[in-house]
């Protein structure tokens, strides 16, 4: 795989990519990591990238030039470009699998208040970010996507390790130990030093859902477990029953029953009688299409999100997403 990085700060990259798994890649040839000034496509003497944005605001935005023809140069014939935005689609391990199938990744590390709109349209295949924060610039998460993808190219780590590590079904990994047996009092669990090995994968396959659902009751739903995995989940804590006036402001404020519905996560039948209950008049139906188009679904759809997912994005159900895909699909 070769990989390449336009950055305003390709210095930040000396550093993190000179130890570790990363450069053993590098070593044995198992990825290229090149890394571009985007200053050296300025066309002015003072090597200008950006400049104030239009309509007024604070910062400054990366300019389409040079930035374009940095992309366009750098990406060749079988580049696939990734924004790096704190507005991108969360970036996760199945994310990290699908980039790893590419023989060619360009990274563009976002800075300032962003990137003018028409290089996105024009140059970007994807936009990511690596949590719900901000950060200074695109390096930082640019760095994460190398070691996230890196690791997974045949051969730089050894494929069993790969098997069984937190995300990679949809689950957190379960504890782990090793000796000595005690420490302070703690012994290591007695299946773990049984030698049966059913035992010890049955018992890792419990403690990985115990704990997922623990911490991260956010990946049950999707995760491939059996009905009797299911069946032994805690039930979830009930929910704050939603006040009517927290839905009559929402409505108020110009929202549809739709989006409130999908926000407090109850029907948009419920959001209409209770508005009617508590004396809002309804405004009249629109004409138009509720929620996103065809072609957005179907452009969102071909990045790798669910039906459930774009659903959640779009604030609409996930029969109004499946009902776009079809009118695409037909087209």
């Amino acid at each position: 795989m070769r990989i390449d990085v336009i950055t305003l700060f390709p210095k930040m990259f000396d550093g993190p990519f000179a130890e570790s798994i990363v450069a053993r890649a590098r070593a044995a040839g198992r990825l290229e990591l090149v890394i571009h000034d985007l200053r050296g496509w300025a066309r002015d003497r003072h090597r200008t990238v950006d400049d104030v944005p239009y309509g007024g605001g604070a910062g400054m935005v990366l300019k389409p030039e040079p930035l374009v023809p940095a992309i366009r140069e750098i990406k060749g014939g079988d580049g696939h470009v990734v924004l790096l935005s704190a507005q991108g689609r969360r970036f996760d391990e199945a994310t990290a699998r699908r980039l790893a199938e590419h023989a060619h990744l360009v990274l563009v590390a976002g800075h300032y208040e962003g990137v003018d709109e028409r290089v996105i349209e024009s140059d970007i295949d994807e936009e990511l970010s690596i949590g719900d924060y901000v950060v200074t610039g695109g390096e930082l998460p640019a760095m994460v996507v190398i070691d996230a993808v890196a690791r997974l190219l045949p051969g730089v780590i050894d494929a069993a390790s790969l098997e069984e590590e937190s995300h990679t079904t949809g689950l957190l990994e379960g504890p782990q130990y090793t000796r000595p047996p005690e420490f302070e009092g703690r012994r290591v669990p007695a299946v773990l030093v049984s030698g049966d090995h059913a035992s010890i994968a049955k018992w890792r396959r419990a403690e990985a859902v115990r704990r997922t659902a623990e911490r991260r009751p956010d990946l049950i739903d999707a995760a491939a477990l059996t009905p009797a995995e299911r069946a032994r989940l805690p039930r979830p804590a009930a929910k704050a029953p939603v006040p009517d006036a927290d839905l009559v402001a929402a409505y108020r404020s110009g929202i549809g029953s739709y989006r409130i519905a999908a926000h407090f996560g109850i029907s948009p039948a419920t959001v209409r009688s209770r508005l009617r209950a508590a004396g809002v008049r309804l405004r009249a139906a629109r004409s138009t299409p509720r929620g996103p188009t065809a072609a957005e679904v179907a452009r969102m759809r071909a990045t790798g999100l669910t039906v459930r997912e774009l659903a959640r994005h779009y604030g609409v159900s996930h029969v109004t997403i499946l009902d776009r895909l079809k009118k695409d699909r037909s087209k």
